[in-house]
């Protein structure tokens, strides 16, 4: 309960919910099909934003200092407490997010809707899992927060741009729902098969809470 208070605060899960509830607005779609590649592309900018602060959420309370003298091993357990907390919000804010585009979109019908919507919530997990864990790490080098944020902000928009095509197919982490793969096409599994070993790189990568030569920066930033 203590890492769910401190990984999911009011106002992340505030934001979270009125971003997919803008997105089902705003973003128009004319059938199932078009829902899954959706929710897959934007939930991963949500992701990346609401779990770059993961190491160092204590910052402002100073509670920090005492999470850095606890043994390593305490550490990395409680690093990932919060990553699976992070995880399992978002995922389910994925899935909320596909009823409200059907409540609020109201797409053409298709056969096999739970199949779509399974494929659609693994696909977007594997995307939670690389750029939840991303931003974290790059935040841990550099000692800036936004910049975590900025550089996985950068790598999203890439991928998610025509330019990415042109990777191997086990690059492309978007491929899922593309134009170019038709019904029945599994090769958008490549990339997300990369995603999640990347991912669990970057969480390995964290390890623990450490030093961070950059507290200060940050605190004032916060």
């Amino acid at each position: 309960m203590k890492e769910i208070k401190i990984s999911l605060p009011p106002y992340k899960m505030i934001c979270a919910l009125f971003f997919i509830l803008i997105l089902a607005i705003v973003r128009g779609i004319s059938s199932v099909k078009e829902i899954g590649p959706t929710i897959d592309s934007y939930i991963t900018l949500l992701t990346l934003v609401l779990c770059a602060d993961t190491c160092y959420q204590e910052i402002p309370g100073g509670g920090w200092e005492i999470l850095a003298i606890k043994p390593g091993k305490q550490q990395r357990l409680t690093i990932l407490k919060r990553f699976a907390v992070q995880y399992v919000f978002l995922i389910c804010t994925a899935a909320a997010g596909y009823g409200l585009f059907y409540l609020i979109q109201q797409p053409y019908m298709r056969e096999n809707e739970l199949y779509h919507f399974a494929t659609a919530m693994a696909a977007t997990a594997a995307s939670i899992v690389l750029f939840g864990a991303l931003p974290v790490l790059i935040s841990k080098i550099t000692g800036s927060l936004w910049g975590g944020i900025g550089a996985a902000a950068a790598l999203w928009f890439f991928l998610i741009s025509s330019g990415a095509l042109k990777l191997p197919l086990f690059l492309q982490i978007f491929a899922f729902g593309g134009m170019e793969m038709g019904d029945g096409d599994l090769r958008w599994i490549y990339g997300k098969v990369t995603a999640l070993v990347l991912g669990a790189v970057c969480i390995g990568a964290v390890g623990n809470f450490g030093r961070h030569l950059g507290k200060k920066r940050m605190k004032g930033k916060r």
